[in-house]
């Protein structure tokens, strides 16, 4: 009687061991699922604010007021003869930097109109935009209310030679096309999906126009840079076009490519983008 209850309770033991067994074995399954997904989300949000400051950017000279966090931070160089910056300059760089800040739009504003060594007024002043001279530099600031800031910061030199080492990586494409001319560059971090860097260019065509004097164009110039464009680059990986934006797109190594043809604004753009190294 005894050895029949014993054997029972063995028995009832031994079916809950292996219940126990099964069950752990697929939450312990499920369990390593979640921590690398935890690891990979706490690594991409444990990024500081400075990660995604661009070496150089003069955050000594121009602060960045009561800052929550940086969405992105870019420098551009333009040379377009077509193209004034927000001073009335021709061929200007400048650093462009878009910021979440726990001031109000009141208080944004008359933070850096007070750290101006002097205010820049205009005939019609917008009561979003400041612009003034911080040392070297001329800066604008901006504020539309809805908890971001703009800053655009111009260096003195558009050719200084400390701007180029954020370009010597640019992958090379578009770089032997003579039907184009180069007018704008920019290279910055965008703080989304993780962390992303982002080169981009712009590219004037050059119209050959009116060669026999018929009152026509006689190339159309996109026409023949499109043909030439997907004989090019069809074969990538991750080939793309859409006919009516005029874009093609395409993986290229670690770079997520794309390239528009504007004939409405007589350019041709250029955008990379590739993960930023953890």
């Amino acid at each position: 009687m005894i050895k029949s209850i014993m054997n029972k309770k063995f028995g009832i033991i031994l079916v809950l061991i292996i219940i126990f067994g099964i069950v752990f074995t697929l939450v312990l399954k499920d369990g390593f699922k979640k921590p690398i997904e935890t690891i990979k989300q706490t690594s991409n949000e444990t990024k500081t604010s400075s990660d995604f400051l661009l070496d150089g950017f003069p955050i000594d000279k121009v602060p960045l007021y009561k800052l929550n966090k940086v969405s992105s931070n870019k420098i551009f160089v333009n040379t377009d003869p077509k193209n004034t910056s927000v001073f009335g300059q021709n061929n200007f760089a400048y650093y462009n930097l878009v910021f979440n800040s726990d001031a109000s739009q009141e208080e944004f504003l008359n933070y850096y109109k007070d750290i101006f060594n002097s205010q820049i007024t205009e005939e019609y002043e917008n009561s979003e935009i400041v612009k003034g001279n911080i040392g070297e530099y001329k800066v604008s600031v901006s504020h539309y209310g809805d908890g971001t800031g703009y800053l655009q910061v111009y260096l003195p030199d558009y050719k200084n030679e400390t701007i180029e080492r954020y370009f010597l990586t640019f992958p090379e494409i578009l770089k032997e096309n003579s039907s184009i001319i180069e007018h704008e560059k920019s290279y910055g971090l965008l703080n989304q999906k993780g962390g992303e860097i982002e080169y981009t260019k712009y590219f004037t065509v050059i119209d050959s126009g009116d060669q026999n004097k018929d009152g026509k164009d006689d190339v159309d110039e996109f026409l023949i840079l499109k043909t030439e464009f997907e004989k090019k680059y069809k074969d990538k990986t991750e080939y793309y076009s859409e006919e009516k934006t005029g874009t093609m797109k395409w993986q290229d190594g670690e770079f997520e490519v794309t390239l528009t043809l504007s004939k409405n604004h007589g350019r041709v753009y250029l955008m990379l983008r590739k993960m930023l190294e953890k």
